[in-house]
């Protein structure tokens, strides 16, 4: 069973002017995310994620439609209810939202004490995470005192206080360097493997999406526009939006400017070869290549890798007799994709 199931879930605002017409900021979005998921939720600005952000920990409620969260309903739940239901959703935020007058310590402390811990246990479970986050030196320190990457962690910290089975991270990266971006997202690993917690990652950047989730839905507009495995969405996007996405990270055939420059720089044919997890190997491909007789060179692209499976694109100037070339792109056509674009 999903641990956060969404269907056709609507969230509309009161015209902002007088034309009478609502703002739709989530637009009839379903997904299932699952136990365990790392899930990623992609947009530009304006799509839509923070607001579905905020109806999944029901911060606000959704004009129509069914969320459920551990298999309870949460639209018609009254907020008595929903403040027990929020102690199983963490949340970590892009500015941090710590308290400036408390102590790293503190802050941790915070949500436990709220939620009605005894001092030793509190005690027992804050120490707990400063040393799993690797603050335990700062526990006497002021927010001020601390680097961005530091703050975060004390954030991951807070929000994991409570053994949440959710944690959500807004844009929980974009105010830090891309050093410090890497070392949170390895945390944020972490915290899936070794406490077993759901994260929803919620980003513009699709490298943190590359780097991290298992998962992905891209919205555009407040619609889910595409929705699957990471491997599958970066290695085969279906939609516009996608692919300019993917395009940030991944680098698929030139464009026709692209194009243009490597006719410059390069002689002989281009051509483009798509490779996918269990395809032919590029060992494989460029022996065919010099076998034949031909002469090749990488112009553009490159090889990606998603959780250990690769894919990506490859173009090749090829120079050569042009029947030997015609063959040896035939047979190698068998195997993996093929585009001339020269």
């Amino acid at each position: 069973m999903a641990l956060v199931s969404l269907t056709d879930v609507t969230k509309s605002y009161p015209p902002a002017d007088r034309s009478g017409t609502p703002v739709v900021a989530v637009d009839a979005v379903s997904l299932d995310i699952e136990p365990g998921d790392v899930y990623g939720i992609i947009g530009y600005s304006g799509a839509g994620k923070s607001t579905l952000v905020r109806l999944i920990n029901a911060l606000e409620p959704a004009t129509s439609g069914s969320i459920t969260f551990d298999g309870r309903e949460l639209t018609a739940m009254p907020e008595r209810e929903l403040r027990g239901i929020r102690l199983g959703i963490g949340m970590i935020f892009q500015q941090f939202n710590l308290f400036t007058s408390k102590t790293v310590w503190k802050n941790v402390a915070y949500p436990l004490t709220v939620a009605g811990w005894t001092k030793s246990e509190i005690k027992l479970r804050v120490d707990e995470l400063l040393d799993f986050v690797g603050l335990s030196d700062k526990a006497k320190s002021y927010p001020e005192q601390l680097s961005g990457g530091q703050k975060q962690r004390v954030g991951i910290a807070r929000a994991l206080a409570t053994s949440p089975r959710l944690l959500l991270a807004d844009e929980a990266t974009s105010a830090l360097d891309p050093e410090t971006t890497q070392e949170v997202l390895a945390l944020l690993k972490r915290v899936n493997r070794e406490f077993g917690v759901t994260i929803v990652v919620i980003t513009h950047e699709m490298d943190v999406i590359q780097s991290i989730a298992t998962k992905v839905a891209v919205m555009d507009g407040g619609r889910v526009i595409e929705n699957g495995d990471v491997f599958d969405v970066f290695s085969d996007p279906q939609n516009a939006s996608s692919q300019r996405f993917v395009s940030t990270v991944v680098k698929g055939i030139p464009s026709p400017a692209e194009l243009a420059v490597l006719r410059e720089r390069h002689d002989g044919r281009i051509v483009t070869l798509s490779f996918r997890d269990g395809d032919a190997s590029q060992a494989s491909v460029f022996v065919d290549l010099a076998t034949a007789g031909l002469e090749f060179e990488l112009v553009y692209g490159g090889i990606n890798d998603i959780q250990g499976r690769a894919f990506g694109h490859l173009t090749l100037a090829v120079r050569g007799d042009a029947a030997a070339i015609d063959a040896a792109l035939a047979k190698i056509g068998e195997r993996v994709d093929v585009t001339e674009v020269a």
